[in-house]
């Protein structure tokens, strides 16, 4: 159902296949050849381009653009039965580019969810059960498999894969050709296979990270991955210092479970300067 009738169902074009269970907001352009199947819901305000698909219970908020021939909520890519009755949630102000990917969860209590003001570029892949976060930049080819948790303002470069069940914490930035199979902490650097190299500290001035805030972040780093320590250790004798609440999330990140276990670093000497 387009609302409002009348002017708005004529920015759903003509070739469109929309299902009469969908709900179209006002102001929604829907272009040539898309098809709209199931009880969709899309709210006021979005673009979705030339052949594009949403299928089953997604629910789109406002001021999106989607594809051309972008995919959202078909089946999951997981081996044996799981519902039918399970969906995505999208927010708002994202932009997901053609051939774009996003894929209905297996949970029907938990839909797979992306926030807001993404850009998932050309080619990228969000799987099922996945929850990222907003700000978040996933480039041409970008994967990431089911069950991940992507904090917010992340950056994953192209080609990257993420493991199913990982978790990447905000401001974290996953560098061209990266393996992850391990949780990142929040501001890291990742390169290469499981390795973190160093912190984003240019994303940390970008997001408005003050100087004190980032001496402690750096501090963080160096206990965590130059001092020779444990992680256990590290994170013992981290959690008796003062730290400020951006310092402090590193801390709690690597204290909370994993089942994936904590990425750790090269040994080298740089990467908090």
């Amino acid at each position: 159902m387009v609302a409002g009738g009348g002017r708005l169902s004529r920015l759903v074009h003509p070739t469109a296949v929309v299902d009469p269970q969908a709900e179209i907001g006002p102001g929604t352009r829907i272009g040539p050849y898309c098809i709209i199947e199931g009880p969709v819901h899309i709210g006021p305000d979005n673009e979705v381009l030339a052949h594009s698909v949403i299928l089953g219970r997604v629910r789109i908020g406002t001021r999106n653009r989607i594809g051309p021939h972008a995919c959202i909520g078909t089946p999951p890519q997981s081996i044996g039965r799981f519902p039918e009755d399970t969906g995505v949630e999208i927010g708002d102000r994202n932009v997901i580019r053609e051939f774009a990917t996003v894929h209905r969860a297996l949970d029907p209590a938990r839909p797979t969810r992306i926030g807001n003001d993404n850009f998932v570029m050309s080619g990228g892949h969000v799987a099922h059960d996945c929850v990222v976060g907003s700000g978040c930049v996933l480039t041409n080819g970008a994967f990431v498999s089911g069950h991940c948790e992507i904090g917010d303002r992340v950056n994953i470069s192209s080609p990257v894969g993420v493991h199913q069940f990982v978790r990447i914490g905000t401001l974290a930035i996953l560098s061209a050709g990266a393996q992850v199979g391990m949780d990142v902490p929040p501001y890291m650097l990742v390169e290469g296979r499981n390795t973190v190299r160093g912190l984003n500290l240019v994303g940390m001035k970008r997001a408005g990270i003050g100087p004190e805030a980032r001496r402690q972040i750096k501090h963080v780093f160096r206990v965590l991955y130059r001092s020779g320590l444990t992680l256990s250790q590290a994170l013992e004798r981290l959690e008796a210092e003062d730290l400020r609440p951006e310092a402090r999330r590193i801390v709690d990140f690597c204290r909370a479970p994993s089942r994936r276990g904590i990425m750790r670093g090269d040994r080298g000497g740089g990467g908090a300067d």
